[in-house]
């Protein structure tokens, strides 16, 4: 089942990830500044900012780095971290109907047992699942990339049922999902194609014809405040 996936079922589903520089995996040379209160590159915690949302995340990152912090407990503290960052990165949009949802189930596929929980992802207007993000379990003996791509299967399944059912519209030949696996509060990005072909394999347990390749890019955390 989809929340039980490791790195032997993307290789039977004939899945590689492949890494791409940041040129190649972004299409530019140089990142953006990010578009965030200055208040989120300068304050040195969550007491000293002067930005709610900036004082949120601190918050949260913090809880994540404590190291008294259960390892069991640490994957809970990294979802609501990722939320706040989320947050003040603007990722939701009112005025585009853009929303983020923390921990929803997914209707799978049937032959593959009990819904898989995706961590967080983000929703557009007509509800279909544009990201996901799945946070790292290792201290549980589990490998976050494998979910992620499985989440990811899920989320363009759904995505094609509700088109049919209740957009009444026709279902996608292809999509890429943009995913995130965060690391305690390190970041690895992918871009994922999934196709109703790759679908049609994890359902009936036989390997595509085609092979699958999804990019990924891990991009190392520089803390602007200690430059």
């Amino acid at each position: 089942m989809g929340r039980k996936w490791t790195q032997d079922d993307v290789l039977a589903y004939k899945i590689k990830v492949v890494y791409e520089d940041l040129m190649t995996f972004f299409g530019v040379t140089d990142l953006p500044p990010p578009d965030v209160s200055s208040d989120a590159l300068t304050a040195q915690d969550c007491t000293t900012s002067t930005d709610f949302m900036t004082s949120q995340m601190l918050l949260q990152m913090e809880n994540v780095m404590d190291p008294d912090v259960y390892p069991v407990n640490r994957a809970s503290e990294t979802i609501d971290f990722v939320a706040a960052l989320f947050s003040l990165l603007r990722y939701e949009d009112v005025a585009k109907k853009i929303s983020m949802m923390m921990r929803p189930k997914l209707r799978y596929l049937a032959s593959q047992g009990n819904l898989p929980e995706v961590d967080i992802c983000i929703r557009d207007h007509s509800k279909a699942i544009i990201l996901v993000a799945k946070v790292d379990r290792h201290s549980r003996g589990f490998d976050p990339e494998p979910r992620l791509i499985s989440d990811a299967i899920a989320a363009f399944h759904n995505d094609n049922i509700r088109r049919v059912k209740h957009l009444g519209t026709n279902p996608l030949t292809s999509k890429v999902m943009p995913g995130i696996v965060m690391v305690v509060t390190m970041p690895s990005f992918y871009k994922i194609p999934v196709t109703p072909e790759l679908v049609a394999a994890v359902e009936s347990g036989i390997p595509p014809e085609q092979e699958t390749v999804f990019t990924h890019i891990f991009l190392r955390y520089r803390d602007p405040r200690k430059v």
